[in-house]
């Protein structure tokens, strides 16, 4: 009966600490994430705003999605671990690393169908720099959320 009390404690974190604390901020975060991408796709790639925009939306969409599912399937045996609040930032930066580079890659994969017209050597420093931009945001907004956990 005690392991199957413990058990749902450990499910339960994989929701808690992973989503219920920033999704607000996730969400949020994903709007000026989509303007910031759309502004460099339209200087590397030579976009109409309307156009880039789209393309910023839809890729960032299809990898926020992609990446949710990736959570829940990778935190099912990583739930157990004893993380606690406190250190949410510090799982958070540690996180973002391979997901820039999932993100990246499945946007680009998304940039190469949708732009053919486009080379692909210009799509590639558009979506690299766009996803180094906005994970370097994400991790400074992390680093300063541990930095300010400690001084509370």
């Amino acid at each position: 009966m005690m392991s199957l009390t413990l058990t749902s404690v450990y499910l339960a974190n994989l929701g808690l600490p992973l989503f219920t604390q920033s999704i607000f901020y996730q969400v949020l975060l994903l709007i000026p994430i989509i303007f910031i991408e759309a502004f460099i796709h339209r200087k590397i790639l030579k976009l109409k705003i309307a156009r880039s925009i789209s393309i910023a939306f839809s890729t960032n969409f299809i990898s926020t999605f992609a990446g949710v599912l990736l959570v829940f399937i990778v935190g099912q045996n990583y739930c157990c671990l004893p993380f606690s609040f406190p250190l949410l930032p510090l799982e958070l930066i540690v996180t973002l690393i391979p997901m820039f580079f999932f993100s990246f890659m499945l946007e680009l994969i998304v940039g190469y169908l949708v732009l053919k017209e486009q080379e692909q050597k210009i799509i590639h420093q558009s979506f690299f720099q766009a996803n180094v931009f906005t994970y370097l945001m994400l991790e400074t907004l992390a680093i300063t959320q541990l930095i300010r956990g400690y001084w509370n």
